[in-house]
């Protein structure tokens, strides 16, 4: 592993970035495996990449998370939206993870996934709405979400972008999306149970979390500042791009 420090270091940022830009972690991982003959699932460290990025949500939402610890009947009502929205994509996982895996895992799929994500993005531009979280919201979001389980389309960005829609606010929305990647995450981690404890995966833990920080901070700008939905020109412009190049 130690001779490929320089792509851990890459896969790591990239990680980072795109666990929560709303442009696929997963999506890029291929490109990458494709331009350079170097496949980051080769690596147990993967998954600890995946970690880091749970970190920077702890740490940037910490206030919020130490909320959800009071007993009382609203943290109880949002314990109850996070495993409503966690289910259909957990069950679906379990089920169809490796058919996914062996049949979507390559180029020829992404233009098409991107474009989906292109156009969830690009509608964000035209909702605005107030609405707070209800278990209706959030059982239309599960079920999108399960769309992310293909490469290409953004978790994140499927679920931020079906809440828009829905008319919940911006607010709610986007710390909704990044607070239920925690026990997604940690599941995945958990079944998966590969980890690998040397310098080179620590050392990613912490790169991955430090870019992730970086892009939860400029995705709620960005979605403050109305801005969100220019991700989509970027997932349109990949999808071109890997069609032209396939």
């Amino acid at each position: 592993m130690e001779d490929n420090f320089f792509y851990v270091i890459i896969a790591a940022i990239i990680q980072g970035l795109t666990e929560f830009l709303p442009i696929s972690s997963s999506g890029h991982l291929i490109i990458i495996k494709d331009i350079s003959n170097y496949d980051v699932k080769d690596f147990s460290f993967e998954i600890m990449l995946h970690l880091g990025t749970v970190f920077s949500i702890i740490i940037y939402y910490y206030k919020d998370l130490i909320k959800f610890l009071e007993p009382n009947k609203k943290n109880l009502n949002n314990i109850k939206l996070i495993i409503i929205a966690c289910l259909p994509i957990s069950i679906f996982g379990l089920i169809f993870k490796d058919f996914i895996e062996l049949n979507f895992n390559d180029l020829n799929y992404l233009p098409y996934t991107y474009l989906i994500s292109a156009i969830a993005l690009l509608s964000t531009k035209f909702f605005n709405g107030e609405k707070k979280l209800n278990t209706f919201i959030i059982i239309i979001m599960g079920l999108f979400q399960i769309l992310a389980l293909f490469p290409g389309v953004s978790r994140s960005g499927i679920t931020i972008s079906t809440l828009l829609i829905l008319g919940v606010n911006k607010e709610d929305a986007i710390k909704f999306s990044f607070i239920i990647a925690i026990p997604l995450i940690v599941g995945a981690a958990i079944l998966e149970g590969d980890f690998s404890f040397n310098i080179v995966s620590i050392v990613g833990v912490f790169i991955s979390f430090i870019f992730g920080w970086m892009a939860i901070y400029l995705s709620n700008i960005l979605l403050k500042n109305k801005k969100y939905w220019m991700f989509s020109i970027y997932c349109f412009i990949i999808s071109l791009i890997i069609i032209f190049l396939n």
